[in-house]
C-alpha cells in the first residue's frame, strides 16, 4: 500500500525542520513524479525553492517559487505566498525592480485574499528595497506594518515572517541600535518558540552584525558562532557568510590575522564580485585580514562592485571610506570619486543619519585631503554608536589636521581614536594611533630627559618589548620575535606600564618616542 500523500508531504516538511535536506529535495521529486494536482505540486516546487534558497542557489529558487506561483494560479491565496517568496530570492538576487514588482503583486493578493504571510513577506522585501535605495526610514514605516500584522499562522512553506529580522535591520540603519537588539532578540524568541532553527541561524547573524557596529565584538562574535552552528543544523548556509564575515573581522581588527583570513578564504572558482549575499562583508573582513595594501584594494573593490544593484544595503558605510581610502592610496582617484559621489548619494537619502553622514564625509576628506570634511565626520560619528567607525574617522582627521599644522586639533582626534580602539581591543589598530602621534611634530619645550623615569627599572625583555610595542607590533607578533607565548608578552606589557607610569600602547609610544627609545639598539 503507497503511503498516504498528505503524510508523505508532512514528513518532508519536518526533514526541513530537522536541516535533512538532501532527503527533503529527494521526497519532493519523487512525489513530482507521480503527482498531477497543480496545487500539491505547486507545494513541491516552493519547497524546493526554499532548499535551494537555504543552500545559496538563489536563481534556482526564484525560478521554483516562480513555478510554483504558476501553478498555483486558480488558488489566489496560496498564490500569493510563493509570490512572496519569488520576491525575496528575487531581492537576494540584485533583480530589485523584479522583486518590487513581484512583491507589490504579492502583497495586494494577499491583502485581498487574508494571506498575512504572504502581505507580511511582501513588506520585508519591499523594506529591504527601501533599505538598498538609501531610505532606511521608509523601510522602517513598513517593517511596523508587517509586525502589526501579526502574521503567525504558516501559510507557507518557510514558517513565520521575518518581520523582526527586517525591522532590526531597519533600525540598525537609523543608528538606534538599543530598539534594533530588542527586535533581533524578540525575532529569535519566536523562531525558538517555533522551532524554527533556520530562522535563529538569521536572526543570530545579524544581530551579531548589528553587535559588532555597535562595539559589542564579544557579543557579536557569540551571535555568529550561534549562527554557523544554526546554519549547519538546518542547512541555512545562506546565512553563513555575514556569520564568517563578524568572526574574521574581530579577529582581524584584534591583530589575530591568520585565523580572521582562515575563516574567510574564497572557495575554489568564486567569483566574489558576482557573489551572493554576504559577500560584501567578507571582502572588507578579507581587506582587513589581508597582509598588503595591494590586497585590501583588490578585496575592497571586489566588495564594492557586488553592492552595485543593491547599493546602499548595510555595508555600504564600512566599504565606502575604506575603499577611497586604499583608492586614494594607489593613485586610483576616478574610482575614489566615484565611490565619494555615491556615498554622499546615499548620505542624502538618509539625511540626519550619522553613520551615513560619516561614511560620506570620510570618503570626502580622504579625496580631497580636506581636514574640515574629517572634523565634520568625527562629529558624525561621534553621535552613531559605531565606536570603530568613530575610531577611524578620528584618525584620519587626526593625520589631515596634523598635515595642516593643527597640532593640538590633532593630538586630540588621536586620543579619540585611541580611546574608542582601547574599548574594542583593537591593539594593531591602537598602535596606528600611537604612530599617528609620533608623527605629529613637537611642541617647542624643555629637551627631554635622556631616559623616563622608571627605564632603570625595566627587565632587558621588558626594555626590548616596550619598543617592539612602541614600532607598532602587535603582542602575537611580538611574541613571534622573541619566541615566547602572547599571554608572556602580555604579562610583560603590564609591568612596562606600571614602571613607567602608562596606561595604553599610545601613552607607551608617545613617551618612547619622545626620549628616542623607540628604534633598535
Amino acid at each position: 500500500m503507497s503511503p498516504d500523500p498528505d503524510a508523505r508531504r508532512q514528513e518532508m516538511w519536518a526533514r526541513i525542520g530537522r536541516g535533512e535536506l538532501n532527503a527533503a529535495a529527494t521526497d519532493a521529486q519523487l512525489m513530482l513524479e507521480t503527482t498531477p494536482d497543480p496545487l500539491v505540486r505547486a507545494e513541491l516546487h516552493a519547497a524546493l525553492g526554499l532548499l535551494l534558497q537555504r543552500v545559496g542557489r538563489i536563481a534556482e529558487s526564484r525560478d521554483r517559487f516562480a513555478l510554483a506561483a504558476e501553478l498555483a494560479a486558480g488558488a489566489p491565496a496560496t498564490q500569493a505566498s510563493y509570490l512572496a517568496d519569488e520576491a525575496g530570492s528575487r531581492f537576494l538576487l540584485g533583480d530589485v525592480a523584479g522583486a518590487g514588482t513581484t512583491a507589490d503583486r504579492a502583497r495586494r493578493l494577499g491583502d485581498r485574499h487574508g494571506n498575512r504571510f504572504a502581505a507580511c513577506e511582501a513588506l520585508n522585501t519591499q523594506a529591504a528595497i527601501a533599505m538598498s535605495a538609501g531610505r532606511p526610514a521608509d523601510a522602517l514605516r513598513l517593517t511596523k506594518l508587517g509586525i502589526g500584522l501579526q502574521a503567525s499562522e504558516r501559510q507557507s512553506s518557510g514558517g513565520a515572517p521575518l518581520s523582526h529580522l527586517y525591522h532590526g535591520l531597519a533600525l540598525v540603519e537609523l543608528d538606534r541600535f538599543a530598539d534594533a537588539e530588542a527586535s533581533f532578540t524578540e525575532g529569535l524568541r519566536r523562531s525558538g518558540a517555533a522551532g524554527a532553527t533556520g530562522q535563529a541561524a538569521w536572526y543570530h547573524a545579524m544581530r551579531g552584525l548589528a553587535r559588532y557596529l555597535n562595539g559589542r565584538w564579544d557579543d557579536g562574535v557569540a551571535d555568529a558562532r550561534l549562527a554557523l552552528d544554526g546554519a549547519h543544523a538546518a542547512g541555512t548556509l545562506v546565512a553563513r557568510p555575514i556569520a564568517d564575515a563578524v568572526i574574521a573581522l574581530v579577529e582581524a581588527l584584534r591583530g589575530n590575522v591568520g585565523s580572521a583570513q582562515a575563516q574567510v578564504r574564497p572557495g575554489g572558482g568564486s567569483l566574489t564580485a558576482l557573489g551572493g549575499p554576504g559577500e560584501d562583508w567578507l571582502s572588507l573582513a578579507r581587506a582587513a585580514a589581508g597582509p598588503r595594501h595591494r590586497e585590501s584594494l583588490t578585496a575592497l573593490t571586489e566588495g564594492w562592485l557586488h553592492t552595485r544593484p543593491t547599493p546602499y544595503f548595510l555595508s555600504w558605510r564600512s566599504l565606502a571610506p575604506a575603499l577611497v581610502h586604499q583608492a586614494v592610496r594607489y593613485g586610483d582617484r576616478d574610482l575614489a570619486a566615484a565611490v565619494t559621489a555615491s556615498a554622499e548619494t546615499g548620505a542624502a537619502h538618509a539625511r540626519g543619519v550619522g553613520s551615513a553622514e560619516g561614511a560620506a564625509l570620510r570618503c570626502r576628506a580622504l579625496l580631497d585631503d580636506d581636514p574640515d570634511a574629517a572634523r565634520a565626520a568625527m562629529a558624525a560619528t561621534r553621535r552613531a554608536d559605531r565606536p570603530f567607525a568613530h575610531g577611524l574617522a578620528c584618525l584620519d582627521a587626526a593625520l589631515l589636521l596634523g598635515a595642516r599644522g593643527h597640532r593640538g586639533d590633532a593630538r586630540a582626534a588621536v586620543r579619540e581614536a585611541a580611546e574608542a580602539f582601547t574599548g574594542l581591543r583593537a591593539t594593531p589598530w591602537l598602535a596606528r594611533a600611537g604612530q599617528a602621534l609620533m608623527r605629529l611634530p613637537a611642541d617647542e619645550a624643555e629637551p627631554a630627559p635622556r631616559v623616563p623615569d622608571g627605564w632603570s627599572l625595566l627587565t632587558g625583555t621588558e626594555r626590548e618589548i616596550a619598543r617592539r610595542v612602541a614600532q607598532g607590533l602587535t603582542n602575537p607578533e611580538i611574541a613571534a620575535r622573541l619566541v615566547i607565548s602572547p599571554r608572556t608578552v602580555q604579562t610583560h606589557a603590564s609591568h612596562v606600564y606600571a614602571k613607567l607610569g602608562v596606561s595604553s600602547r599610545v601613552q607607551l609610544t608617545s613617551l618612547l618616542h619622545r626620549h628616542g627609545l623607540d628604534r633598535d639598539a
